[in-house]
């Protein structure tokens, strides 16, 4: 009997084990604010009784996924025109910023004209022609100047030799003086002695 008695109770003990399904109990994501749609949607499909290839689903699920199937909708029509005014918003900074980049490249392009190029006579030259005008006036500032510097050395020794052929000249024409006096103090002297011979 005891055999039986223990046989049974191992029966029961393992028939009730064996018969039970170990049931899942989900937490309610209707509730919850951080669930999405498709959690709580598959909370209700799978939570809900089947009849006859239908499902039967509890009003205040459904109720209540509505309610947040509508407020995920204005949250999204919110942050919708919340991104429509940002991008809105973005767009007129970037037209502007185009803009300014415009208006920046062109005195850039003004400025790099300037610095390529050099008013000479009130008018814009390059930098390359202002060089070559430059270096032509420069080479023939010294050409003048090598010419003159001839001239002169060549007119300078011309007058040198015309001063001392001038000296020279001066000279003979003292000698020649002292020697016209000489003569003539001897005339006068002869002229003299012959007056007073003849009187």
């Amino acid at each position: 009997m005891l055999k039986v008695l223990s046989i049974s109770l191992l029966l029961f003990c393992s028939l009730s084990f064996q018969g039970q399904i170990p049931v899942v109990i989900l937490e309610n994501p209707l509730n919850s604010e951080k669930s999405t749609l498709n959690s709580q949607h598959k909370f209700i499909m799978e939570q809900s009784g089947t009849y006859v290839n239908n499902k039967v689903v509890k009003i205040e699920w459904i109720e209540k996924f509505y309610s947040n199937v509508k407020d995920s909708l204005e949250s999204a029509k919110y942050e919708r025109s919340n991104l429509e005014k940002t991008y809105s918003e973005e767009k007129k900074v970037s037209k502007e910023a185009l803009k300014s980049v415009t208006v920046l490249k062109k005195e850039l392009a003004s400025v790099n004209s300037e610095k390529e190029n050099i008013t000479l006579f009130g008018s814009l030259t390059s930098k390359s022609s202002y060089k070559t005008i430059v270096w032509i006036i420069i080479i023939s500032l010294l050409t003048f100047l090598l010419f003159f510097l001839f001239k002169f050395k060549s007119s300078n020794r011309v007058t040198k030799e015309a001063k001392e052929k001038l000296k020279e000249i001066e000279f003979e024409l003292e000698e020649t003086k002292k020697k016209s006096r000489i003569k003539e103090q001897e005339l006068m002297r002869k002229l003299q002695d012959e007056i007073n011979k003849n009187s």
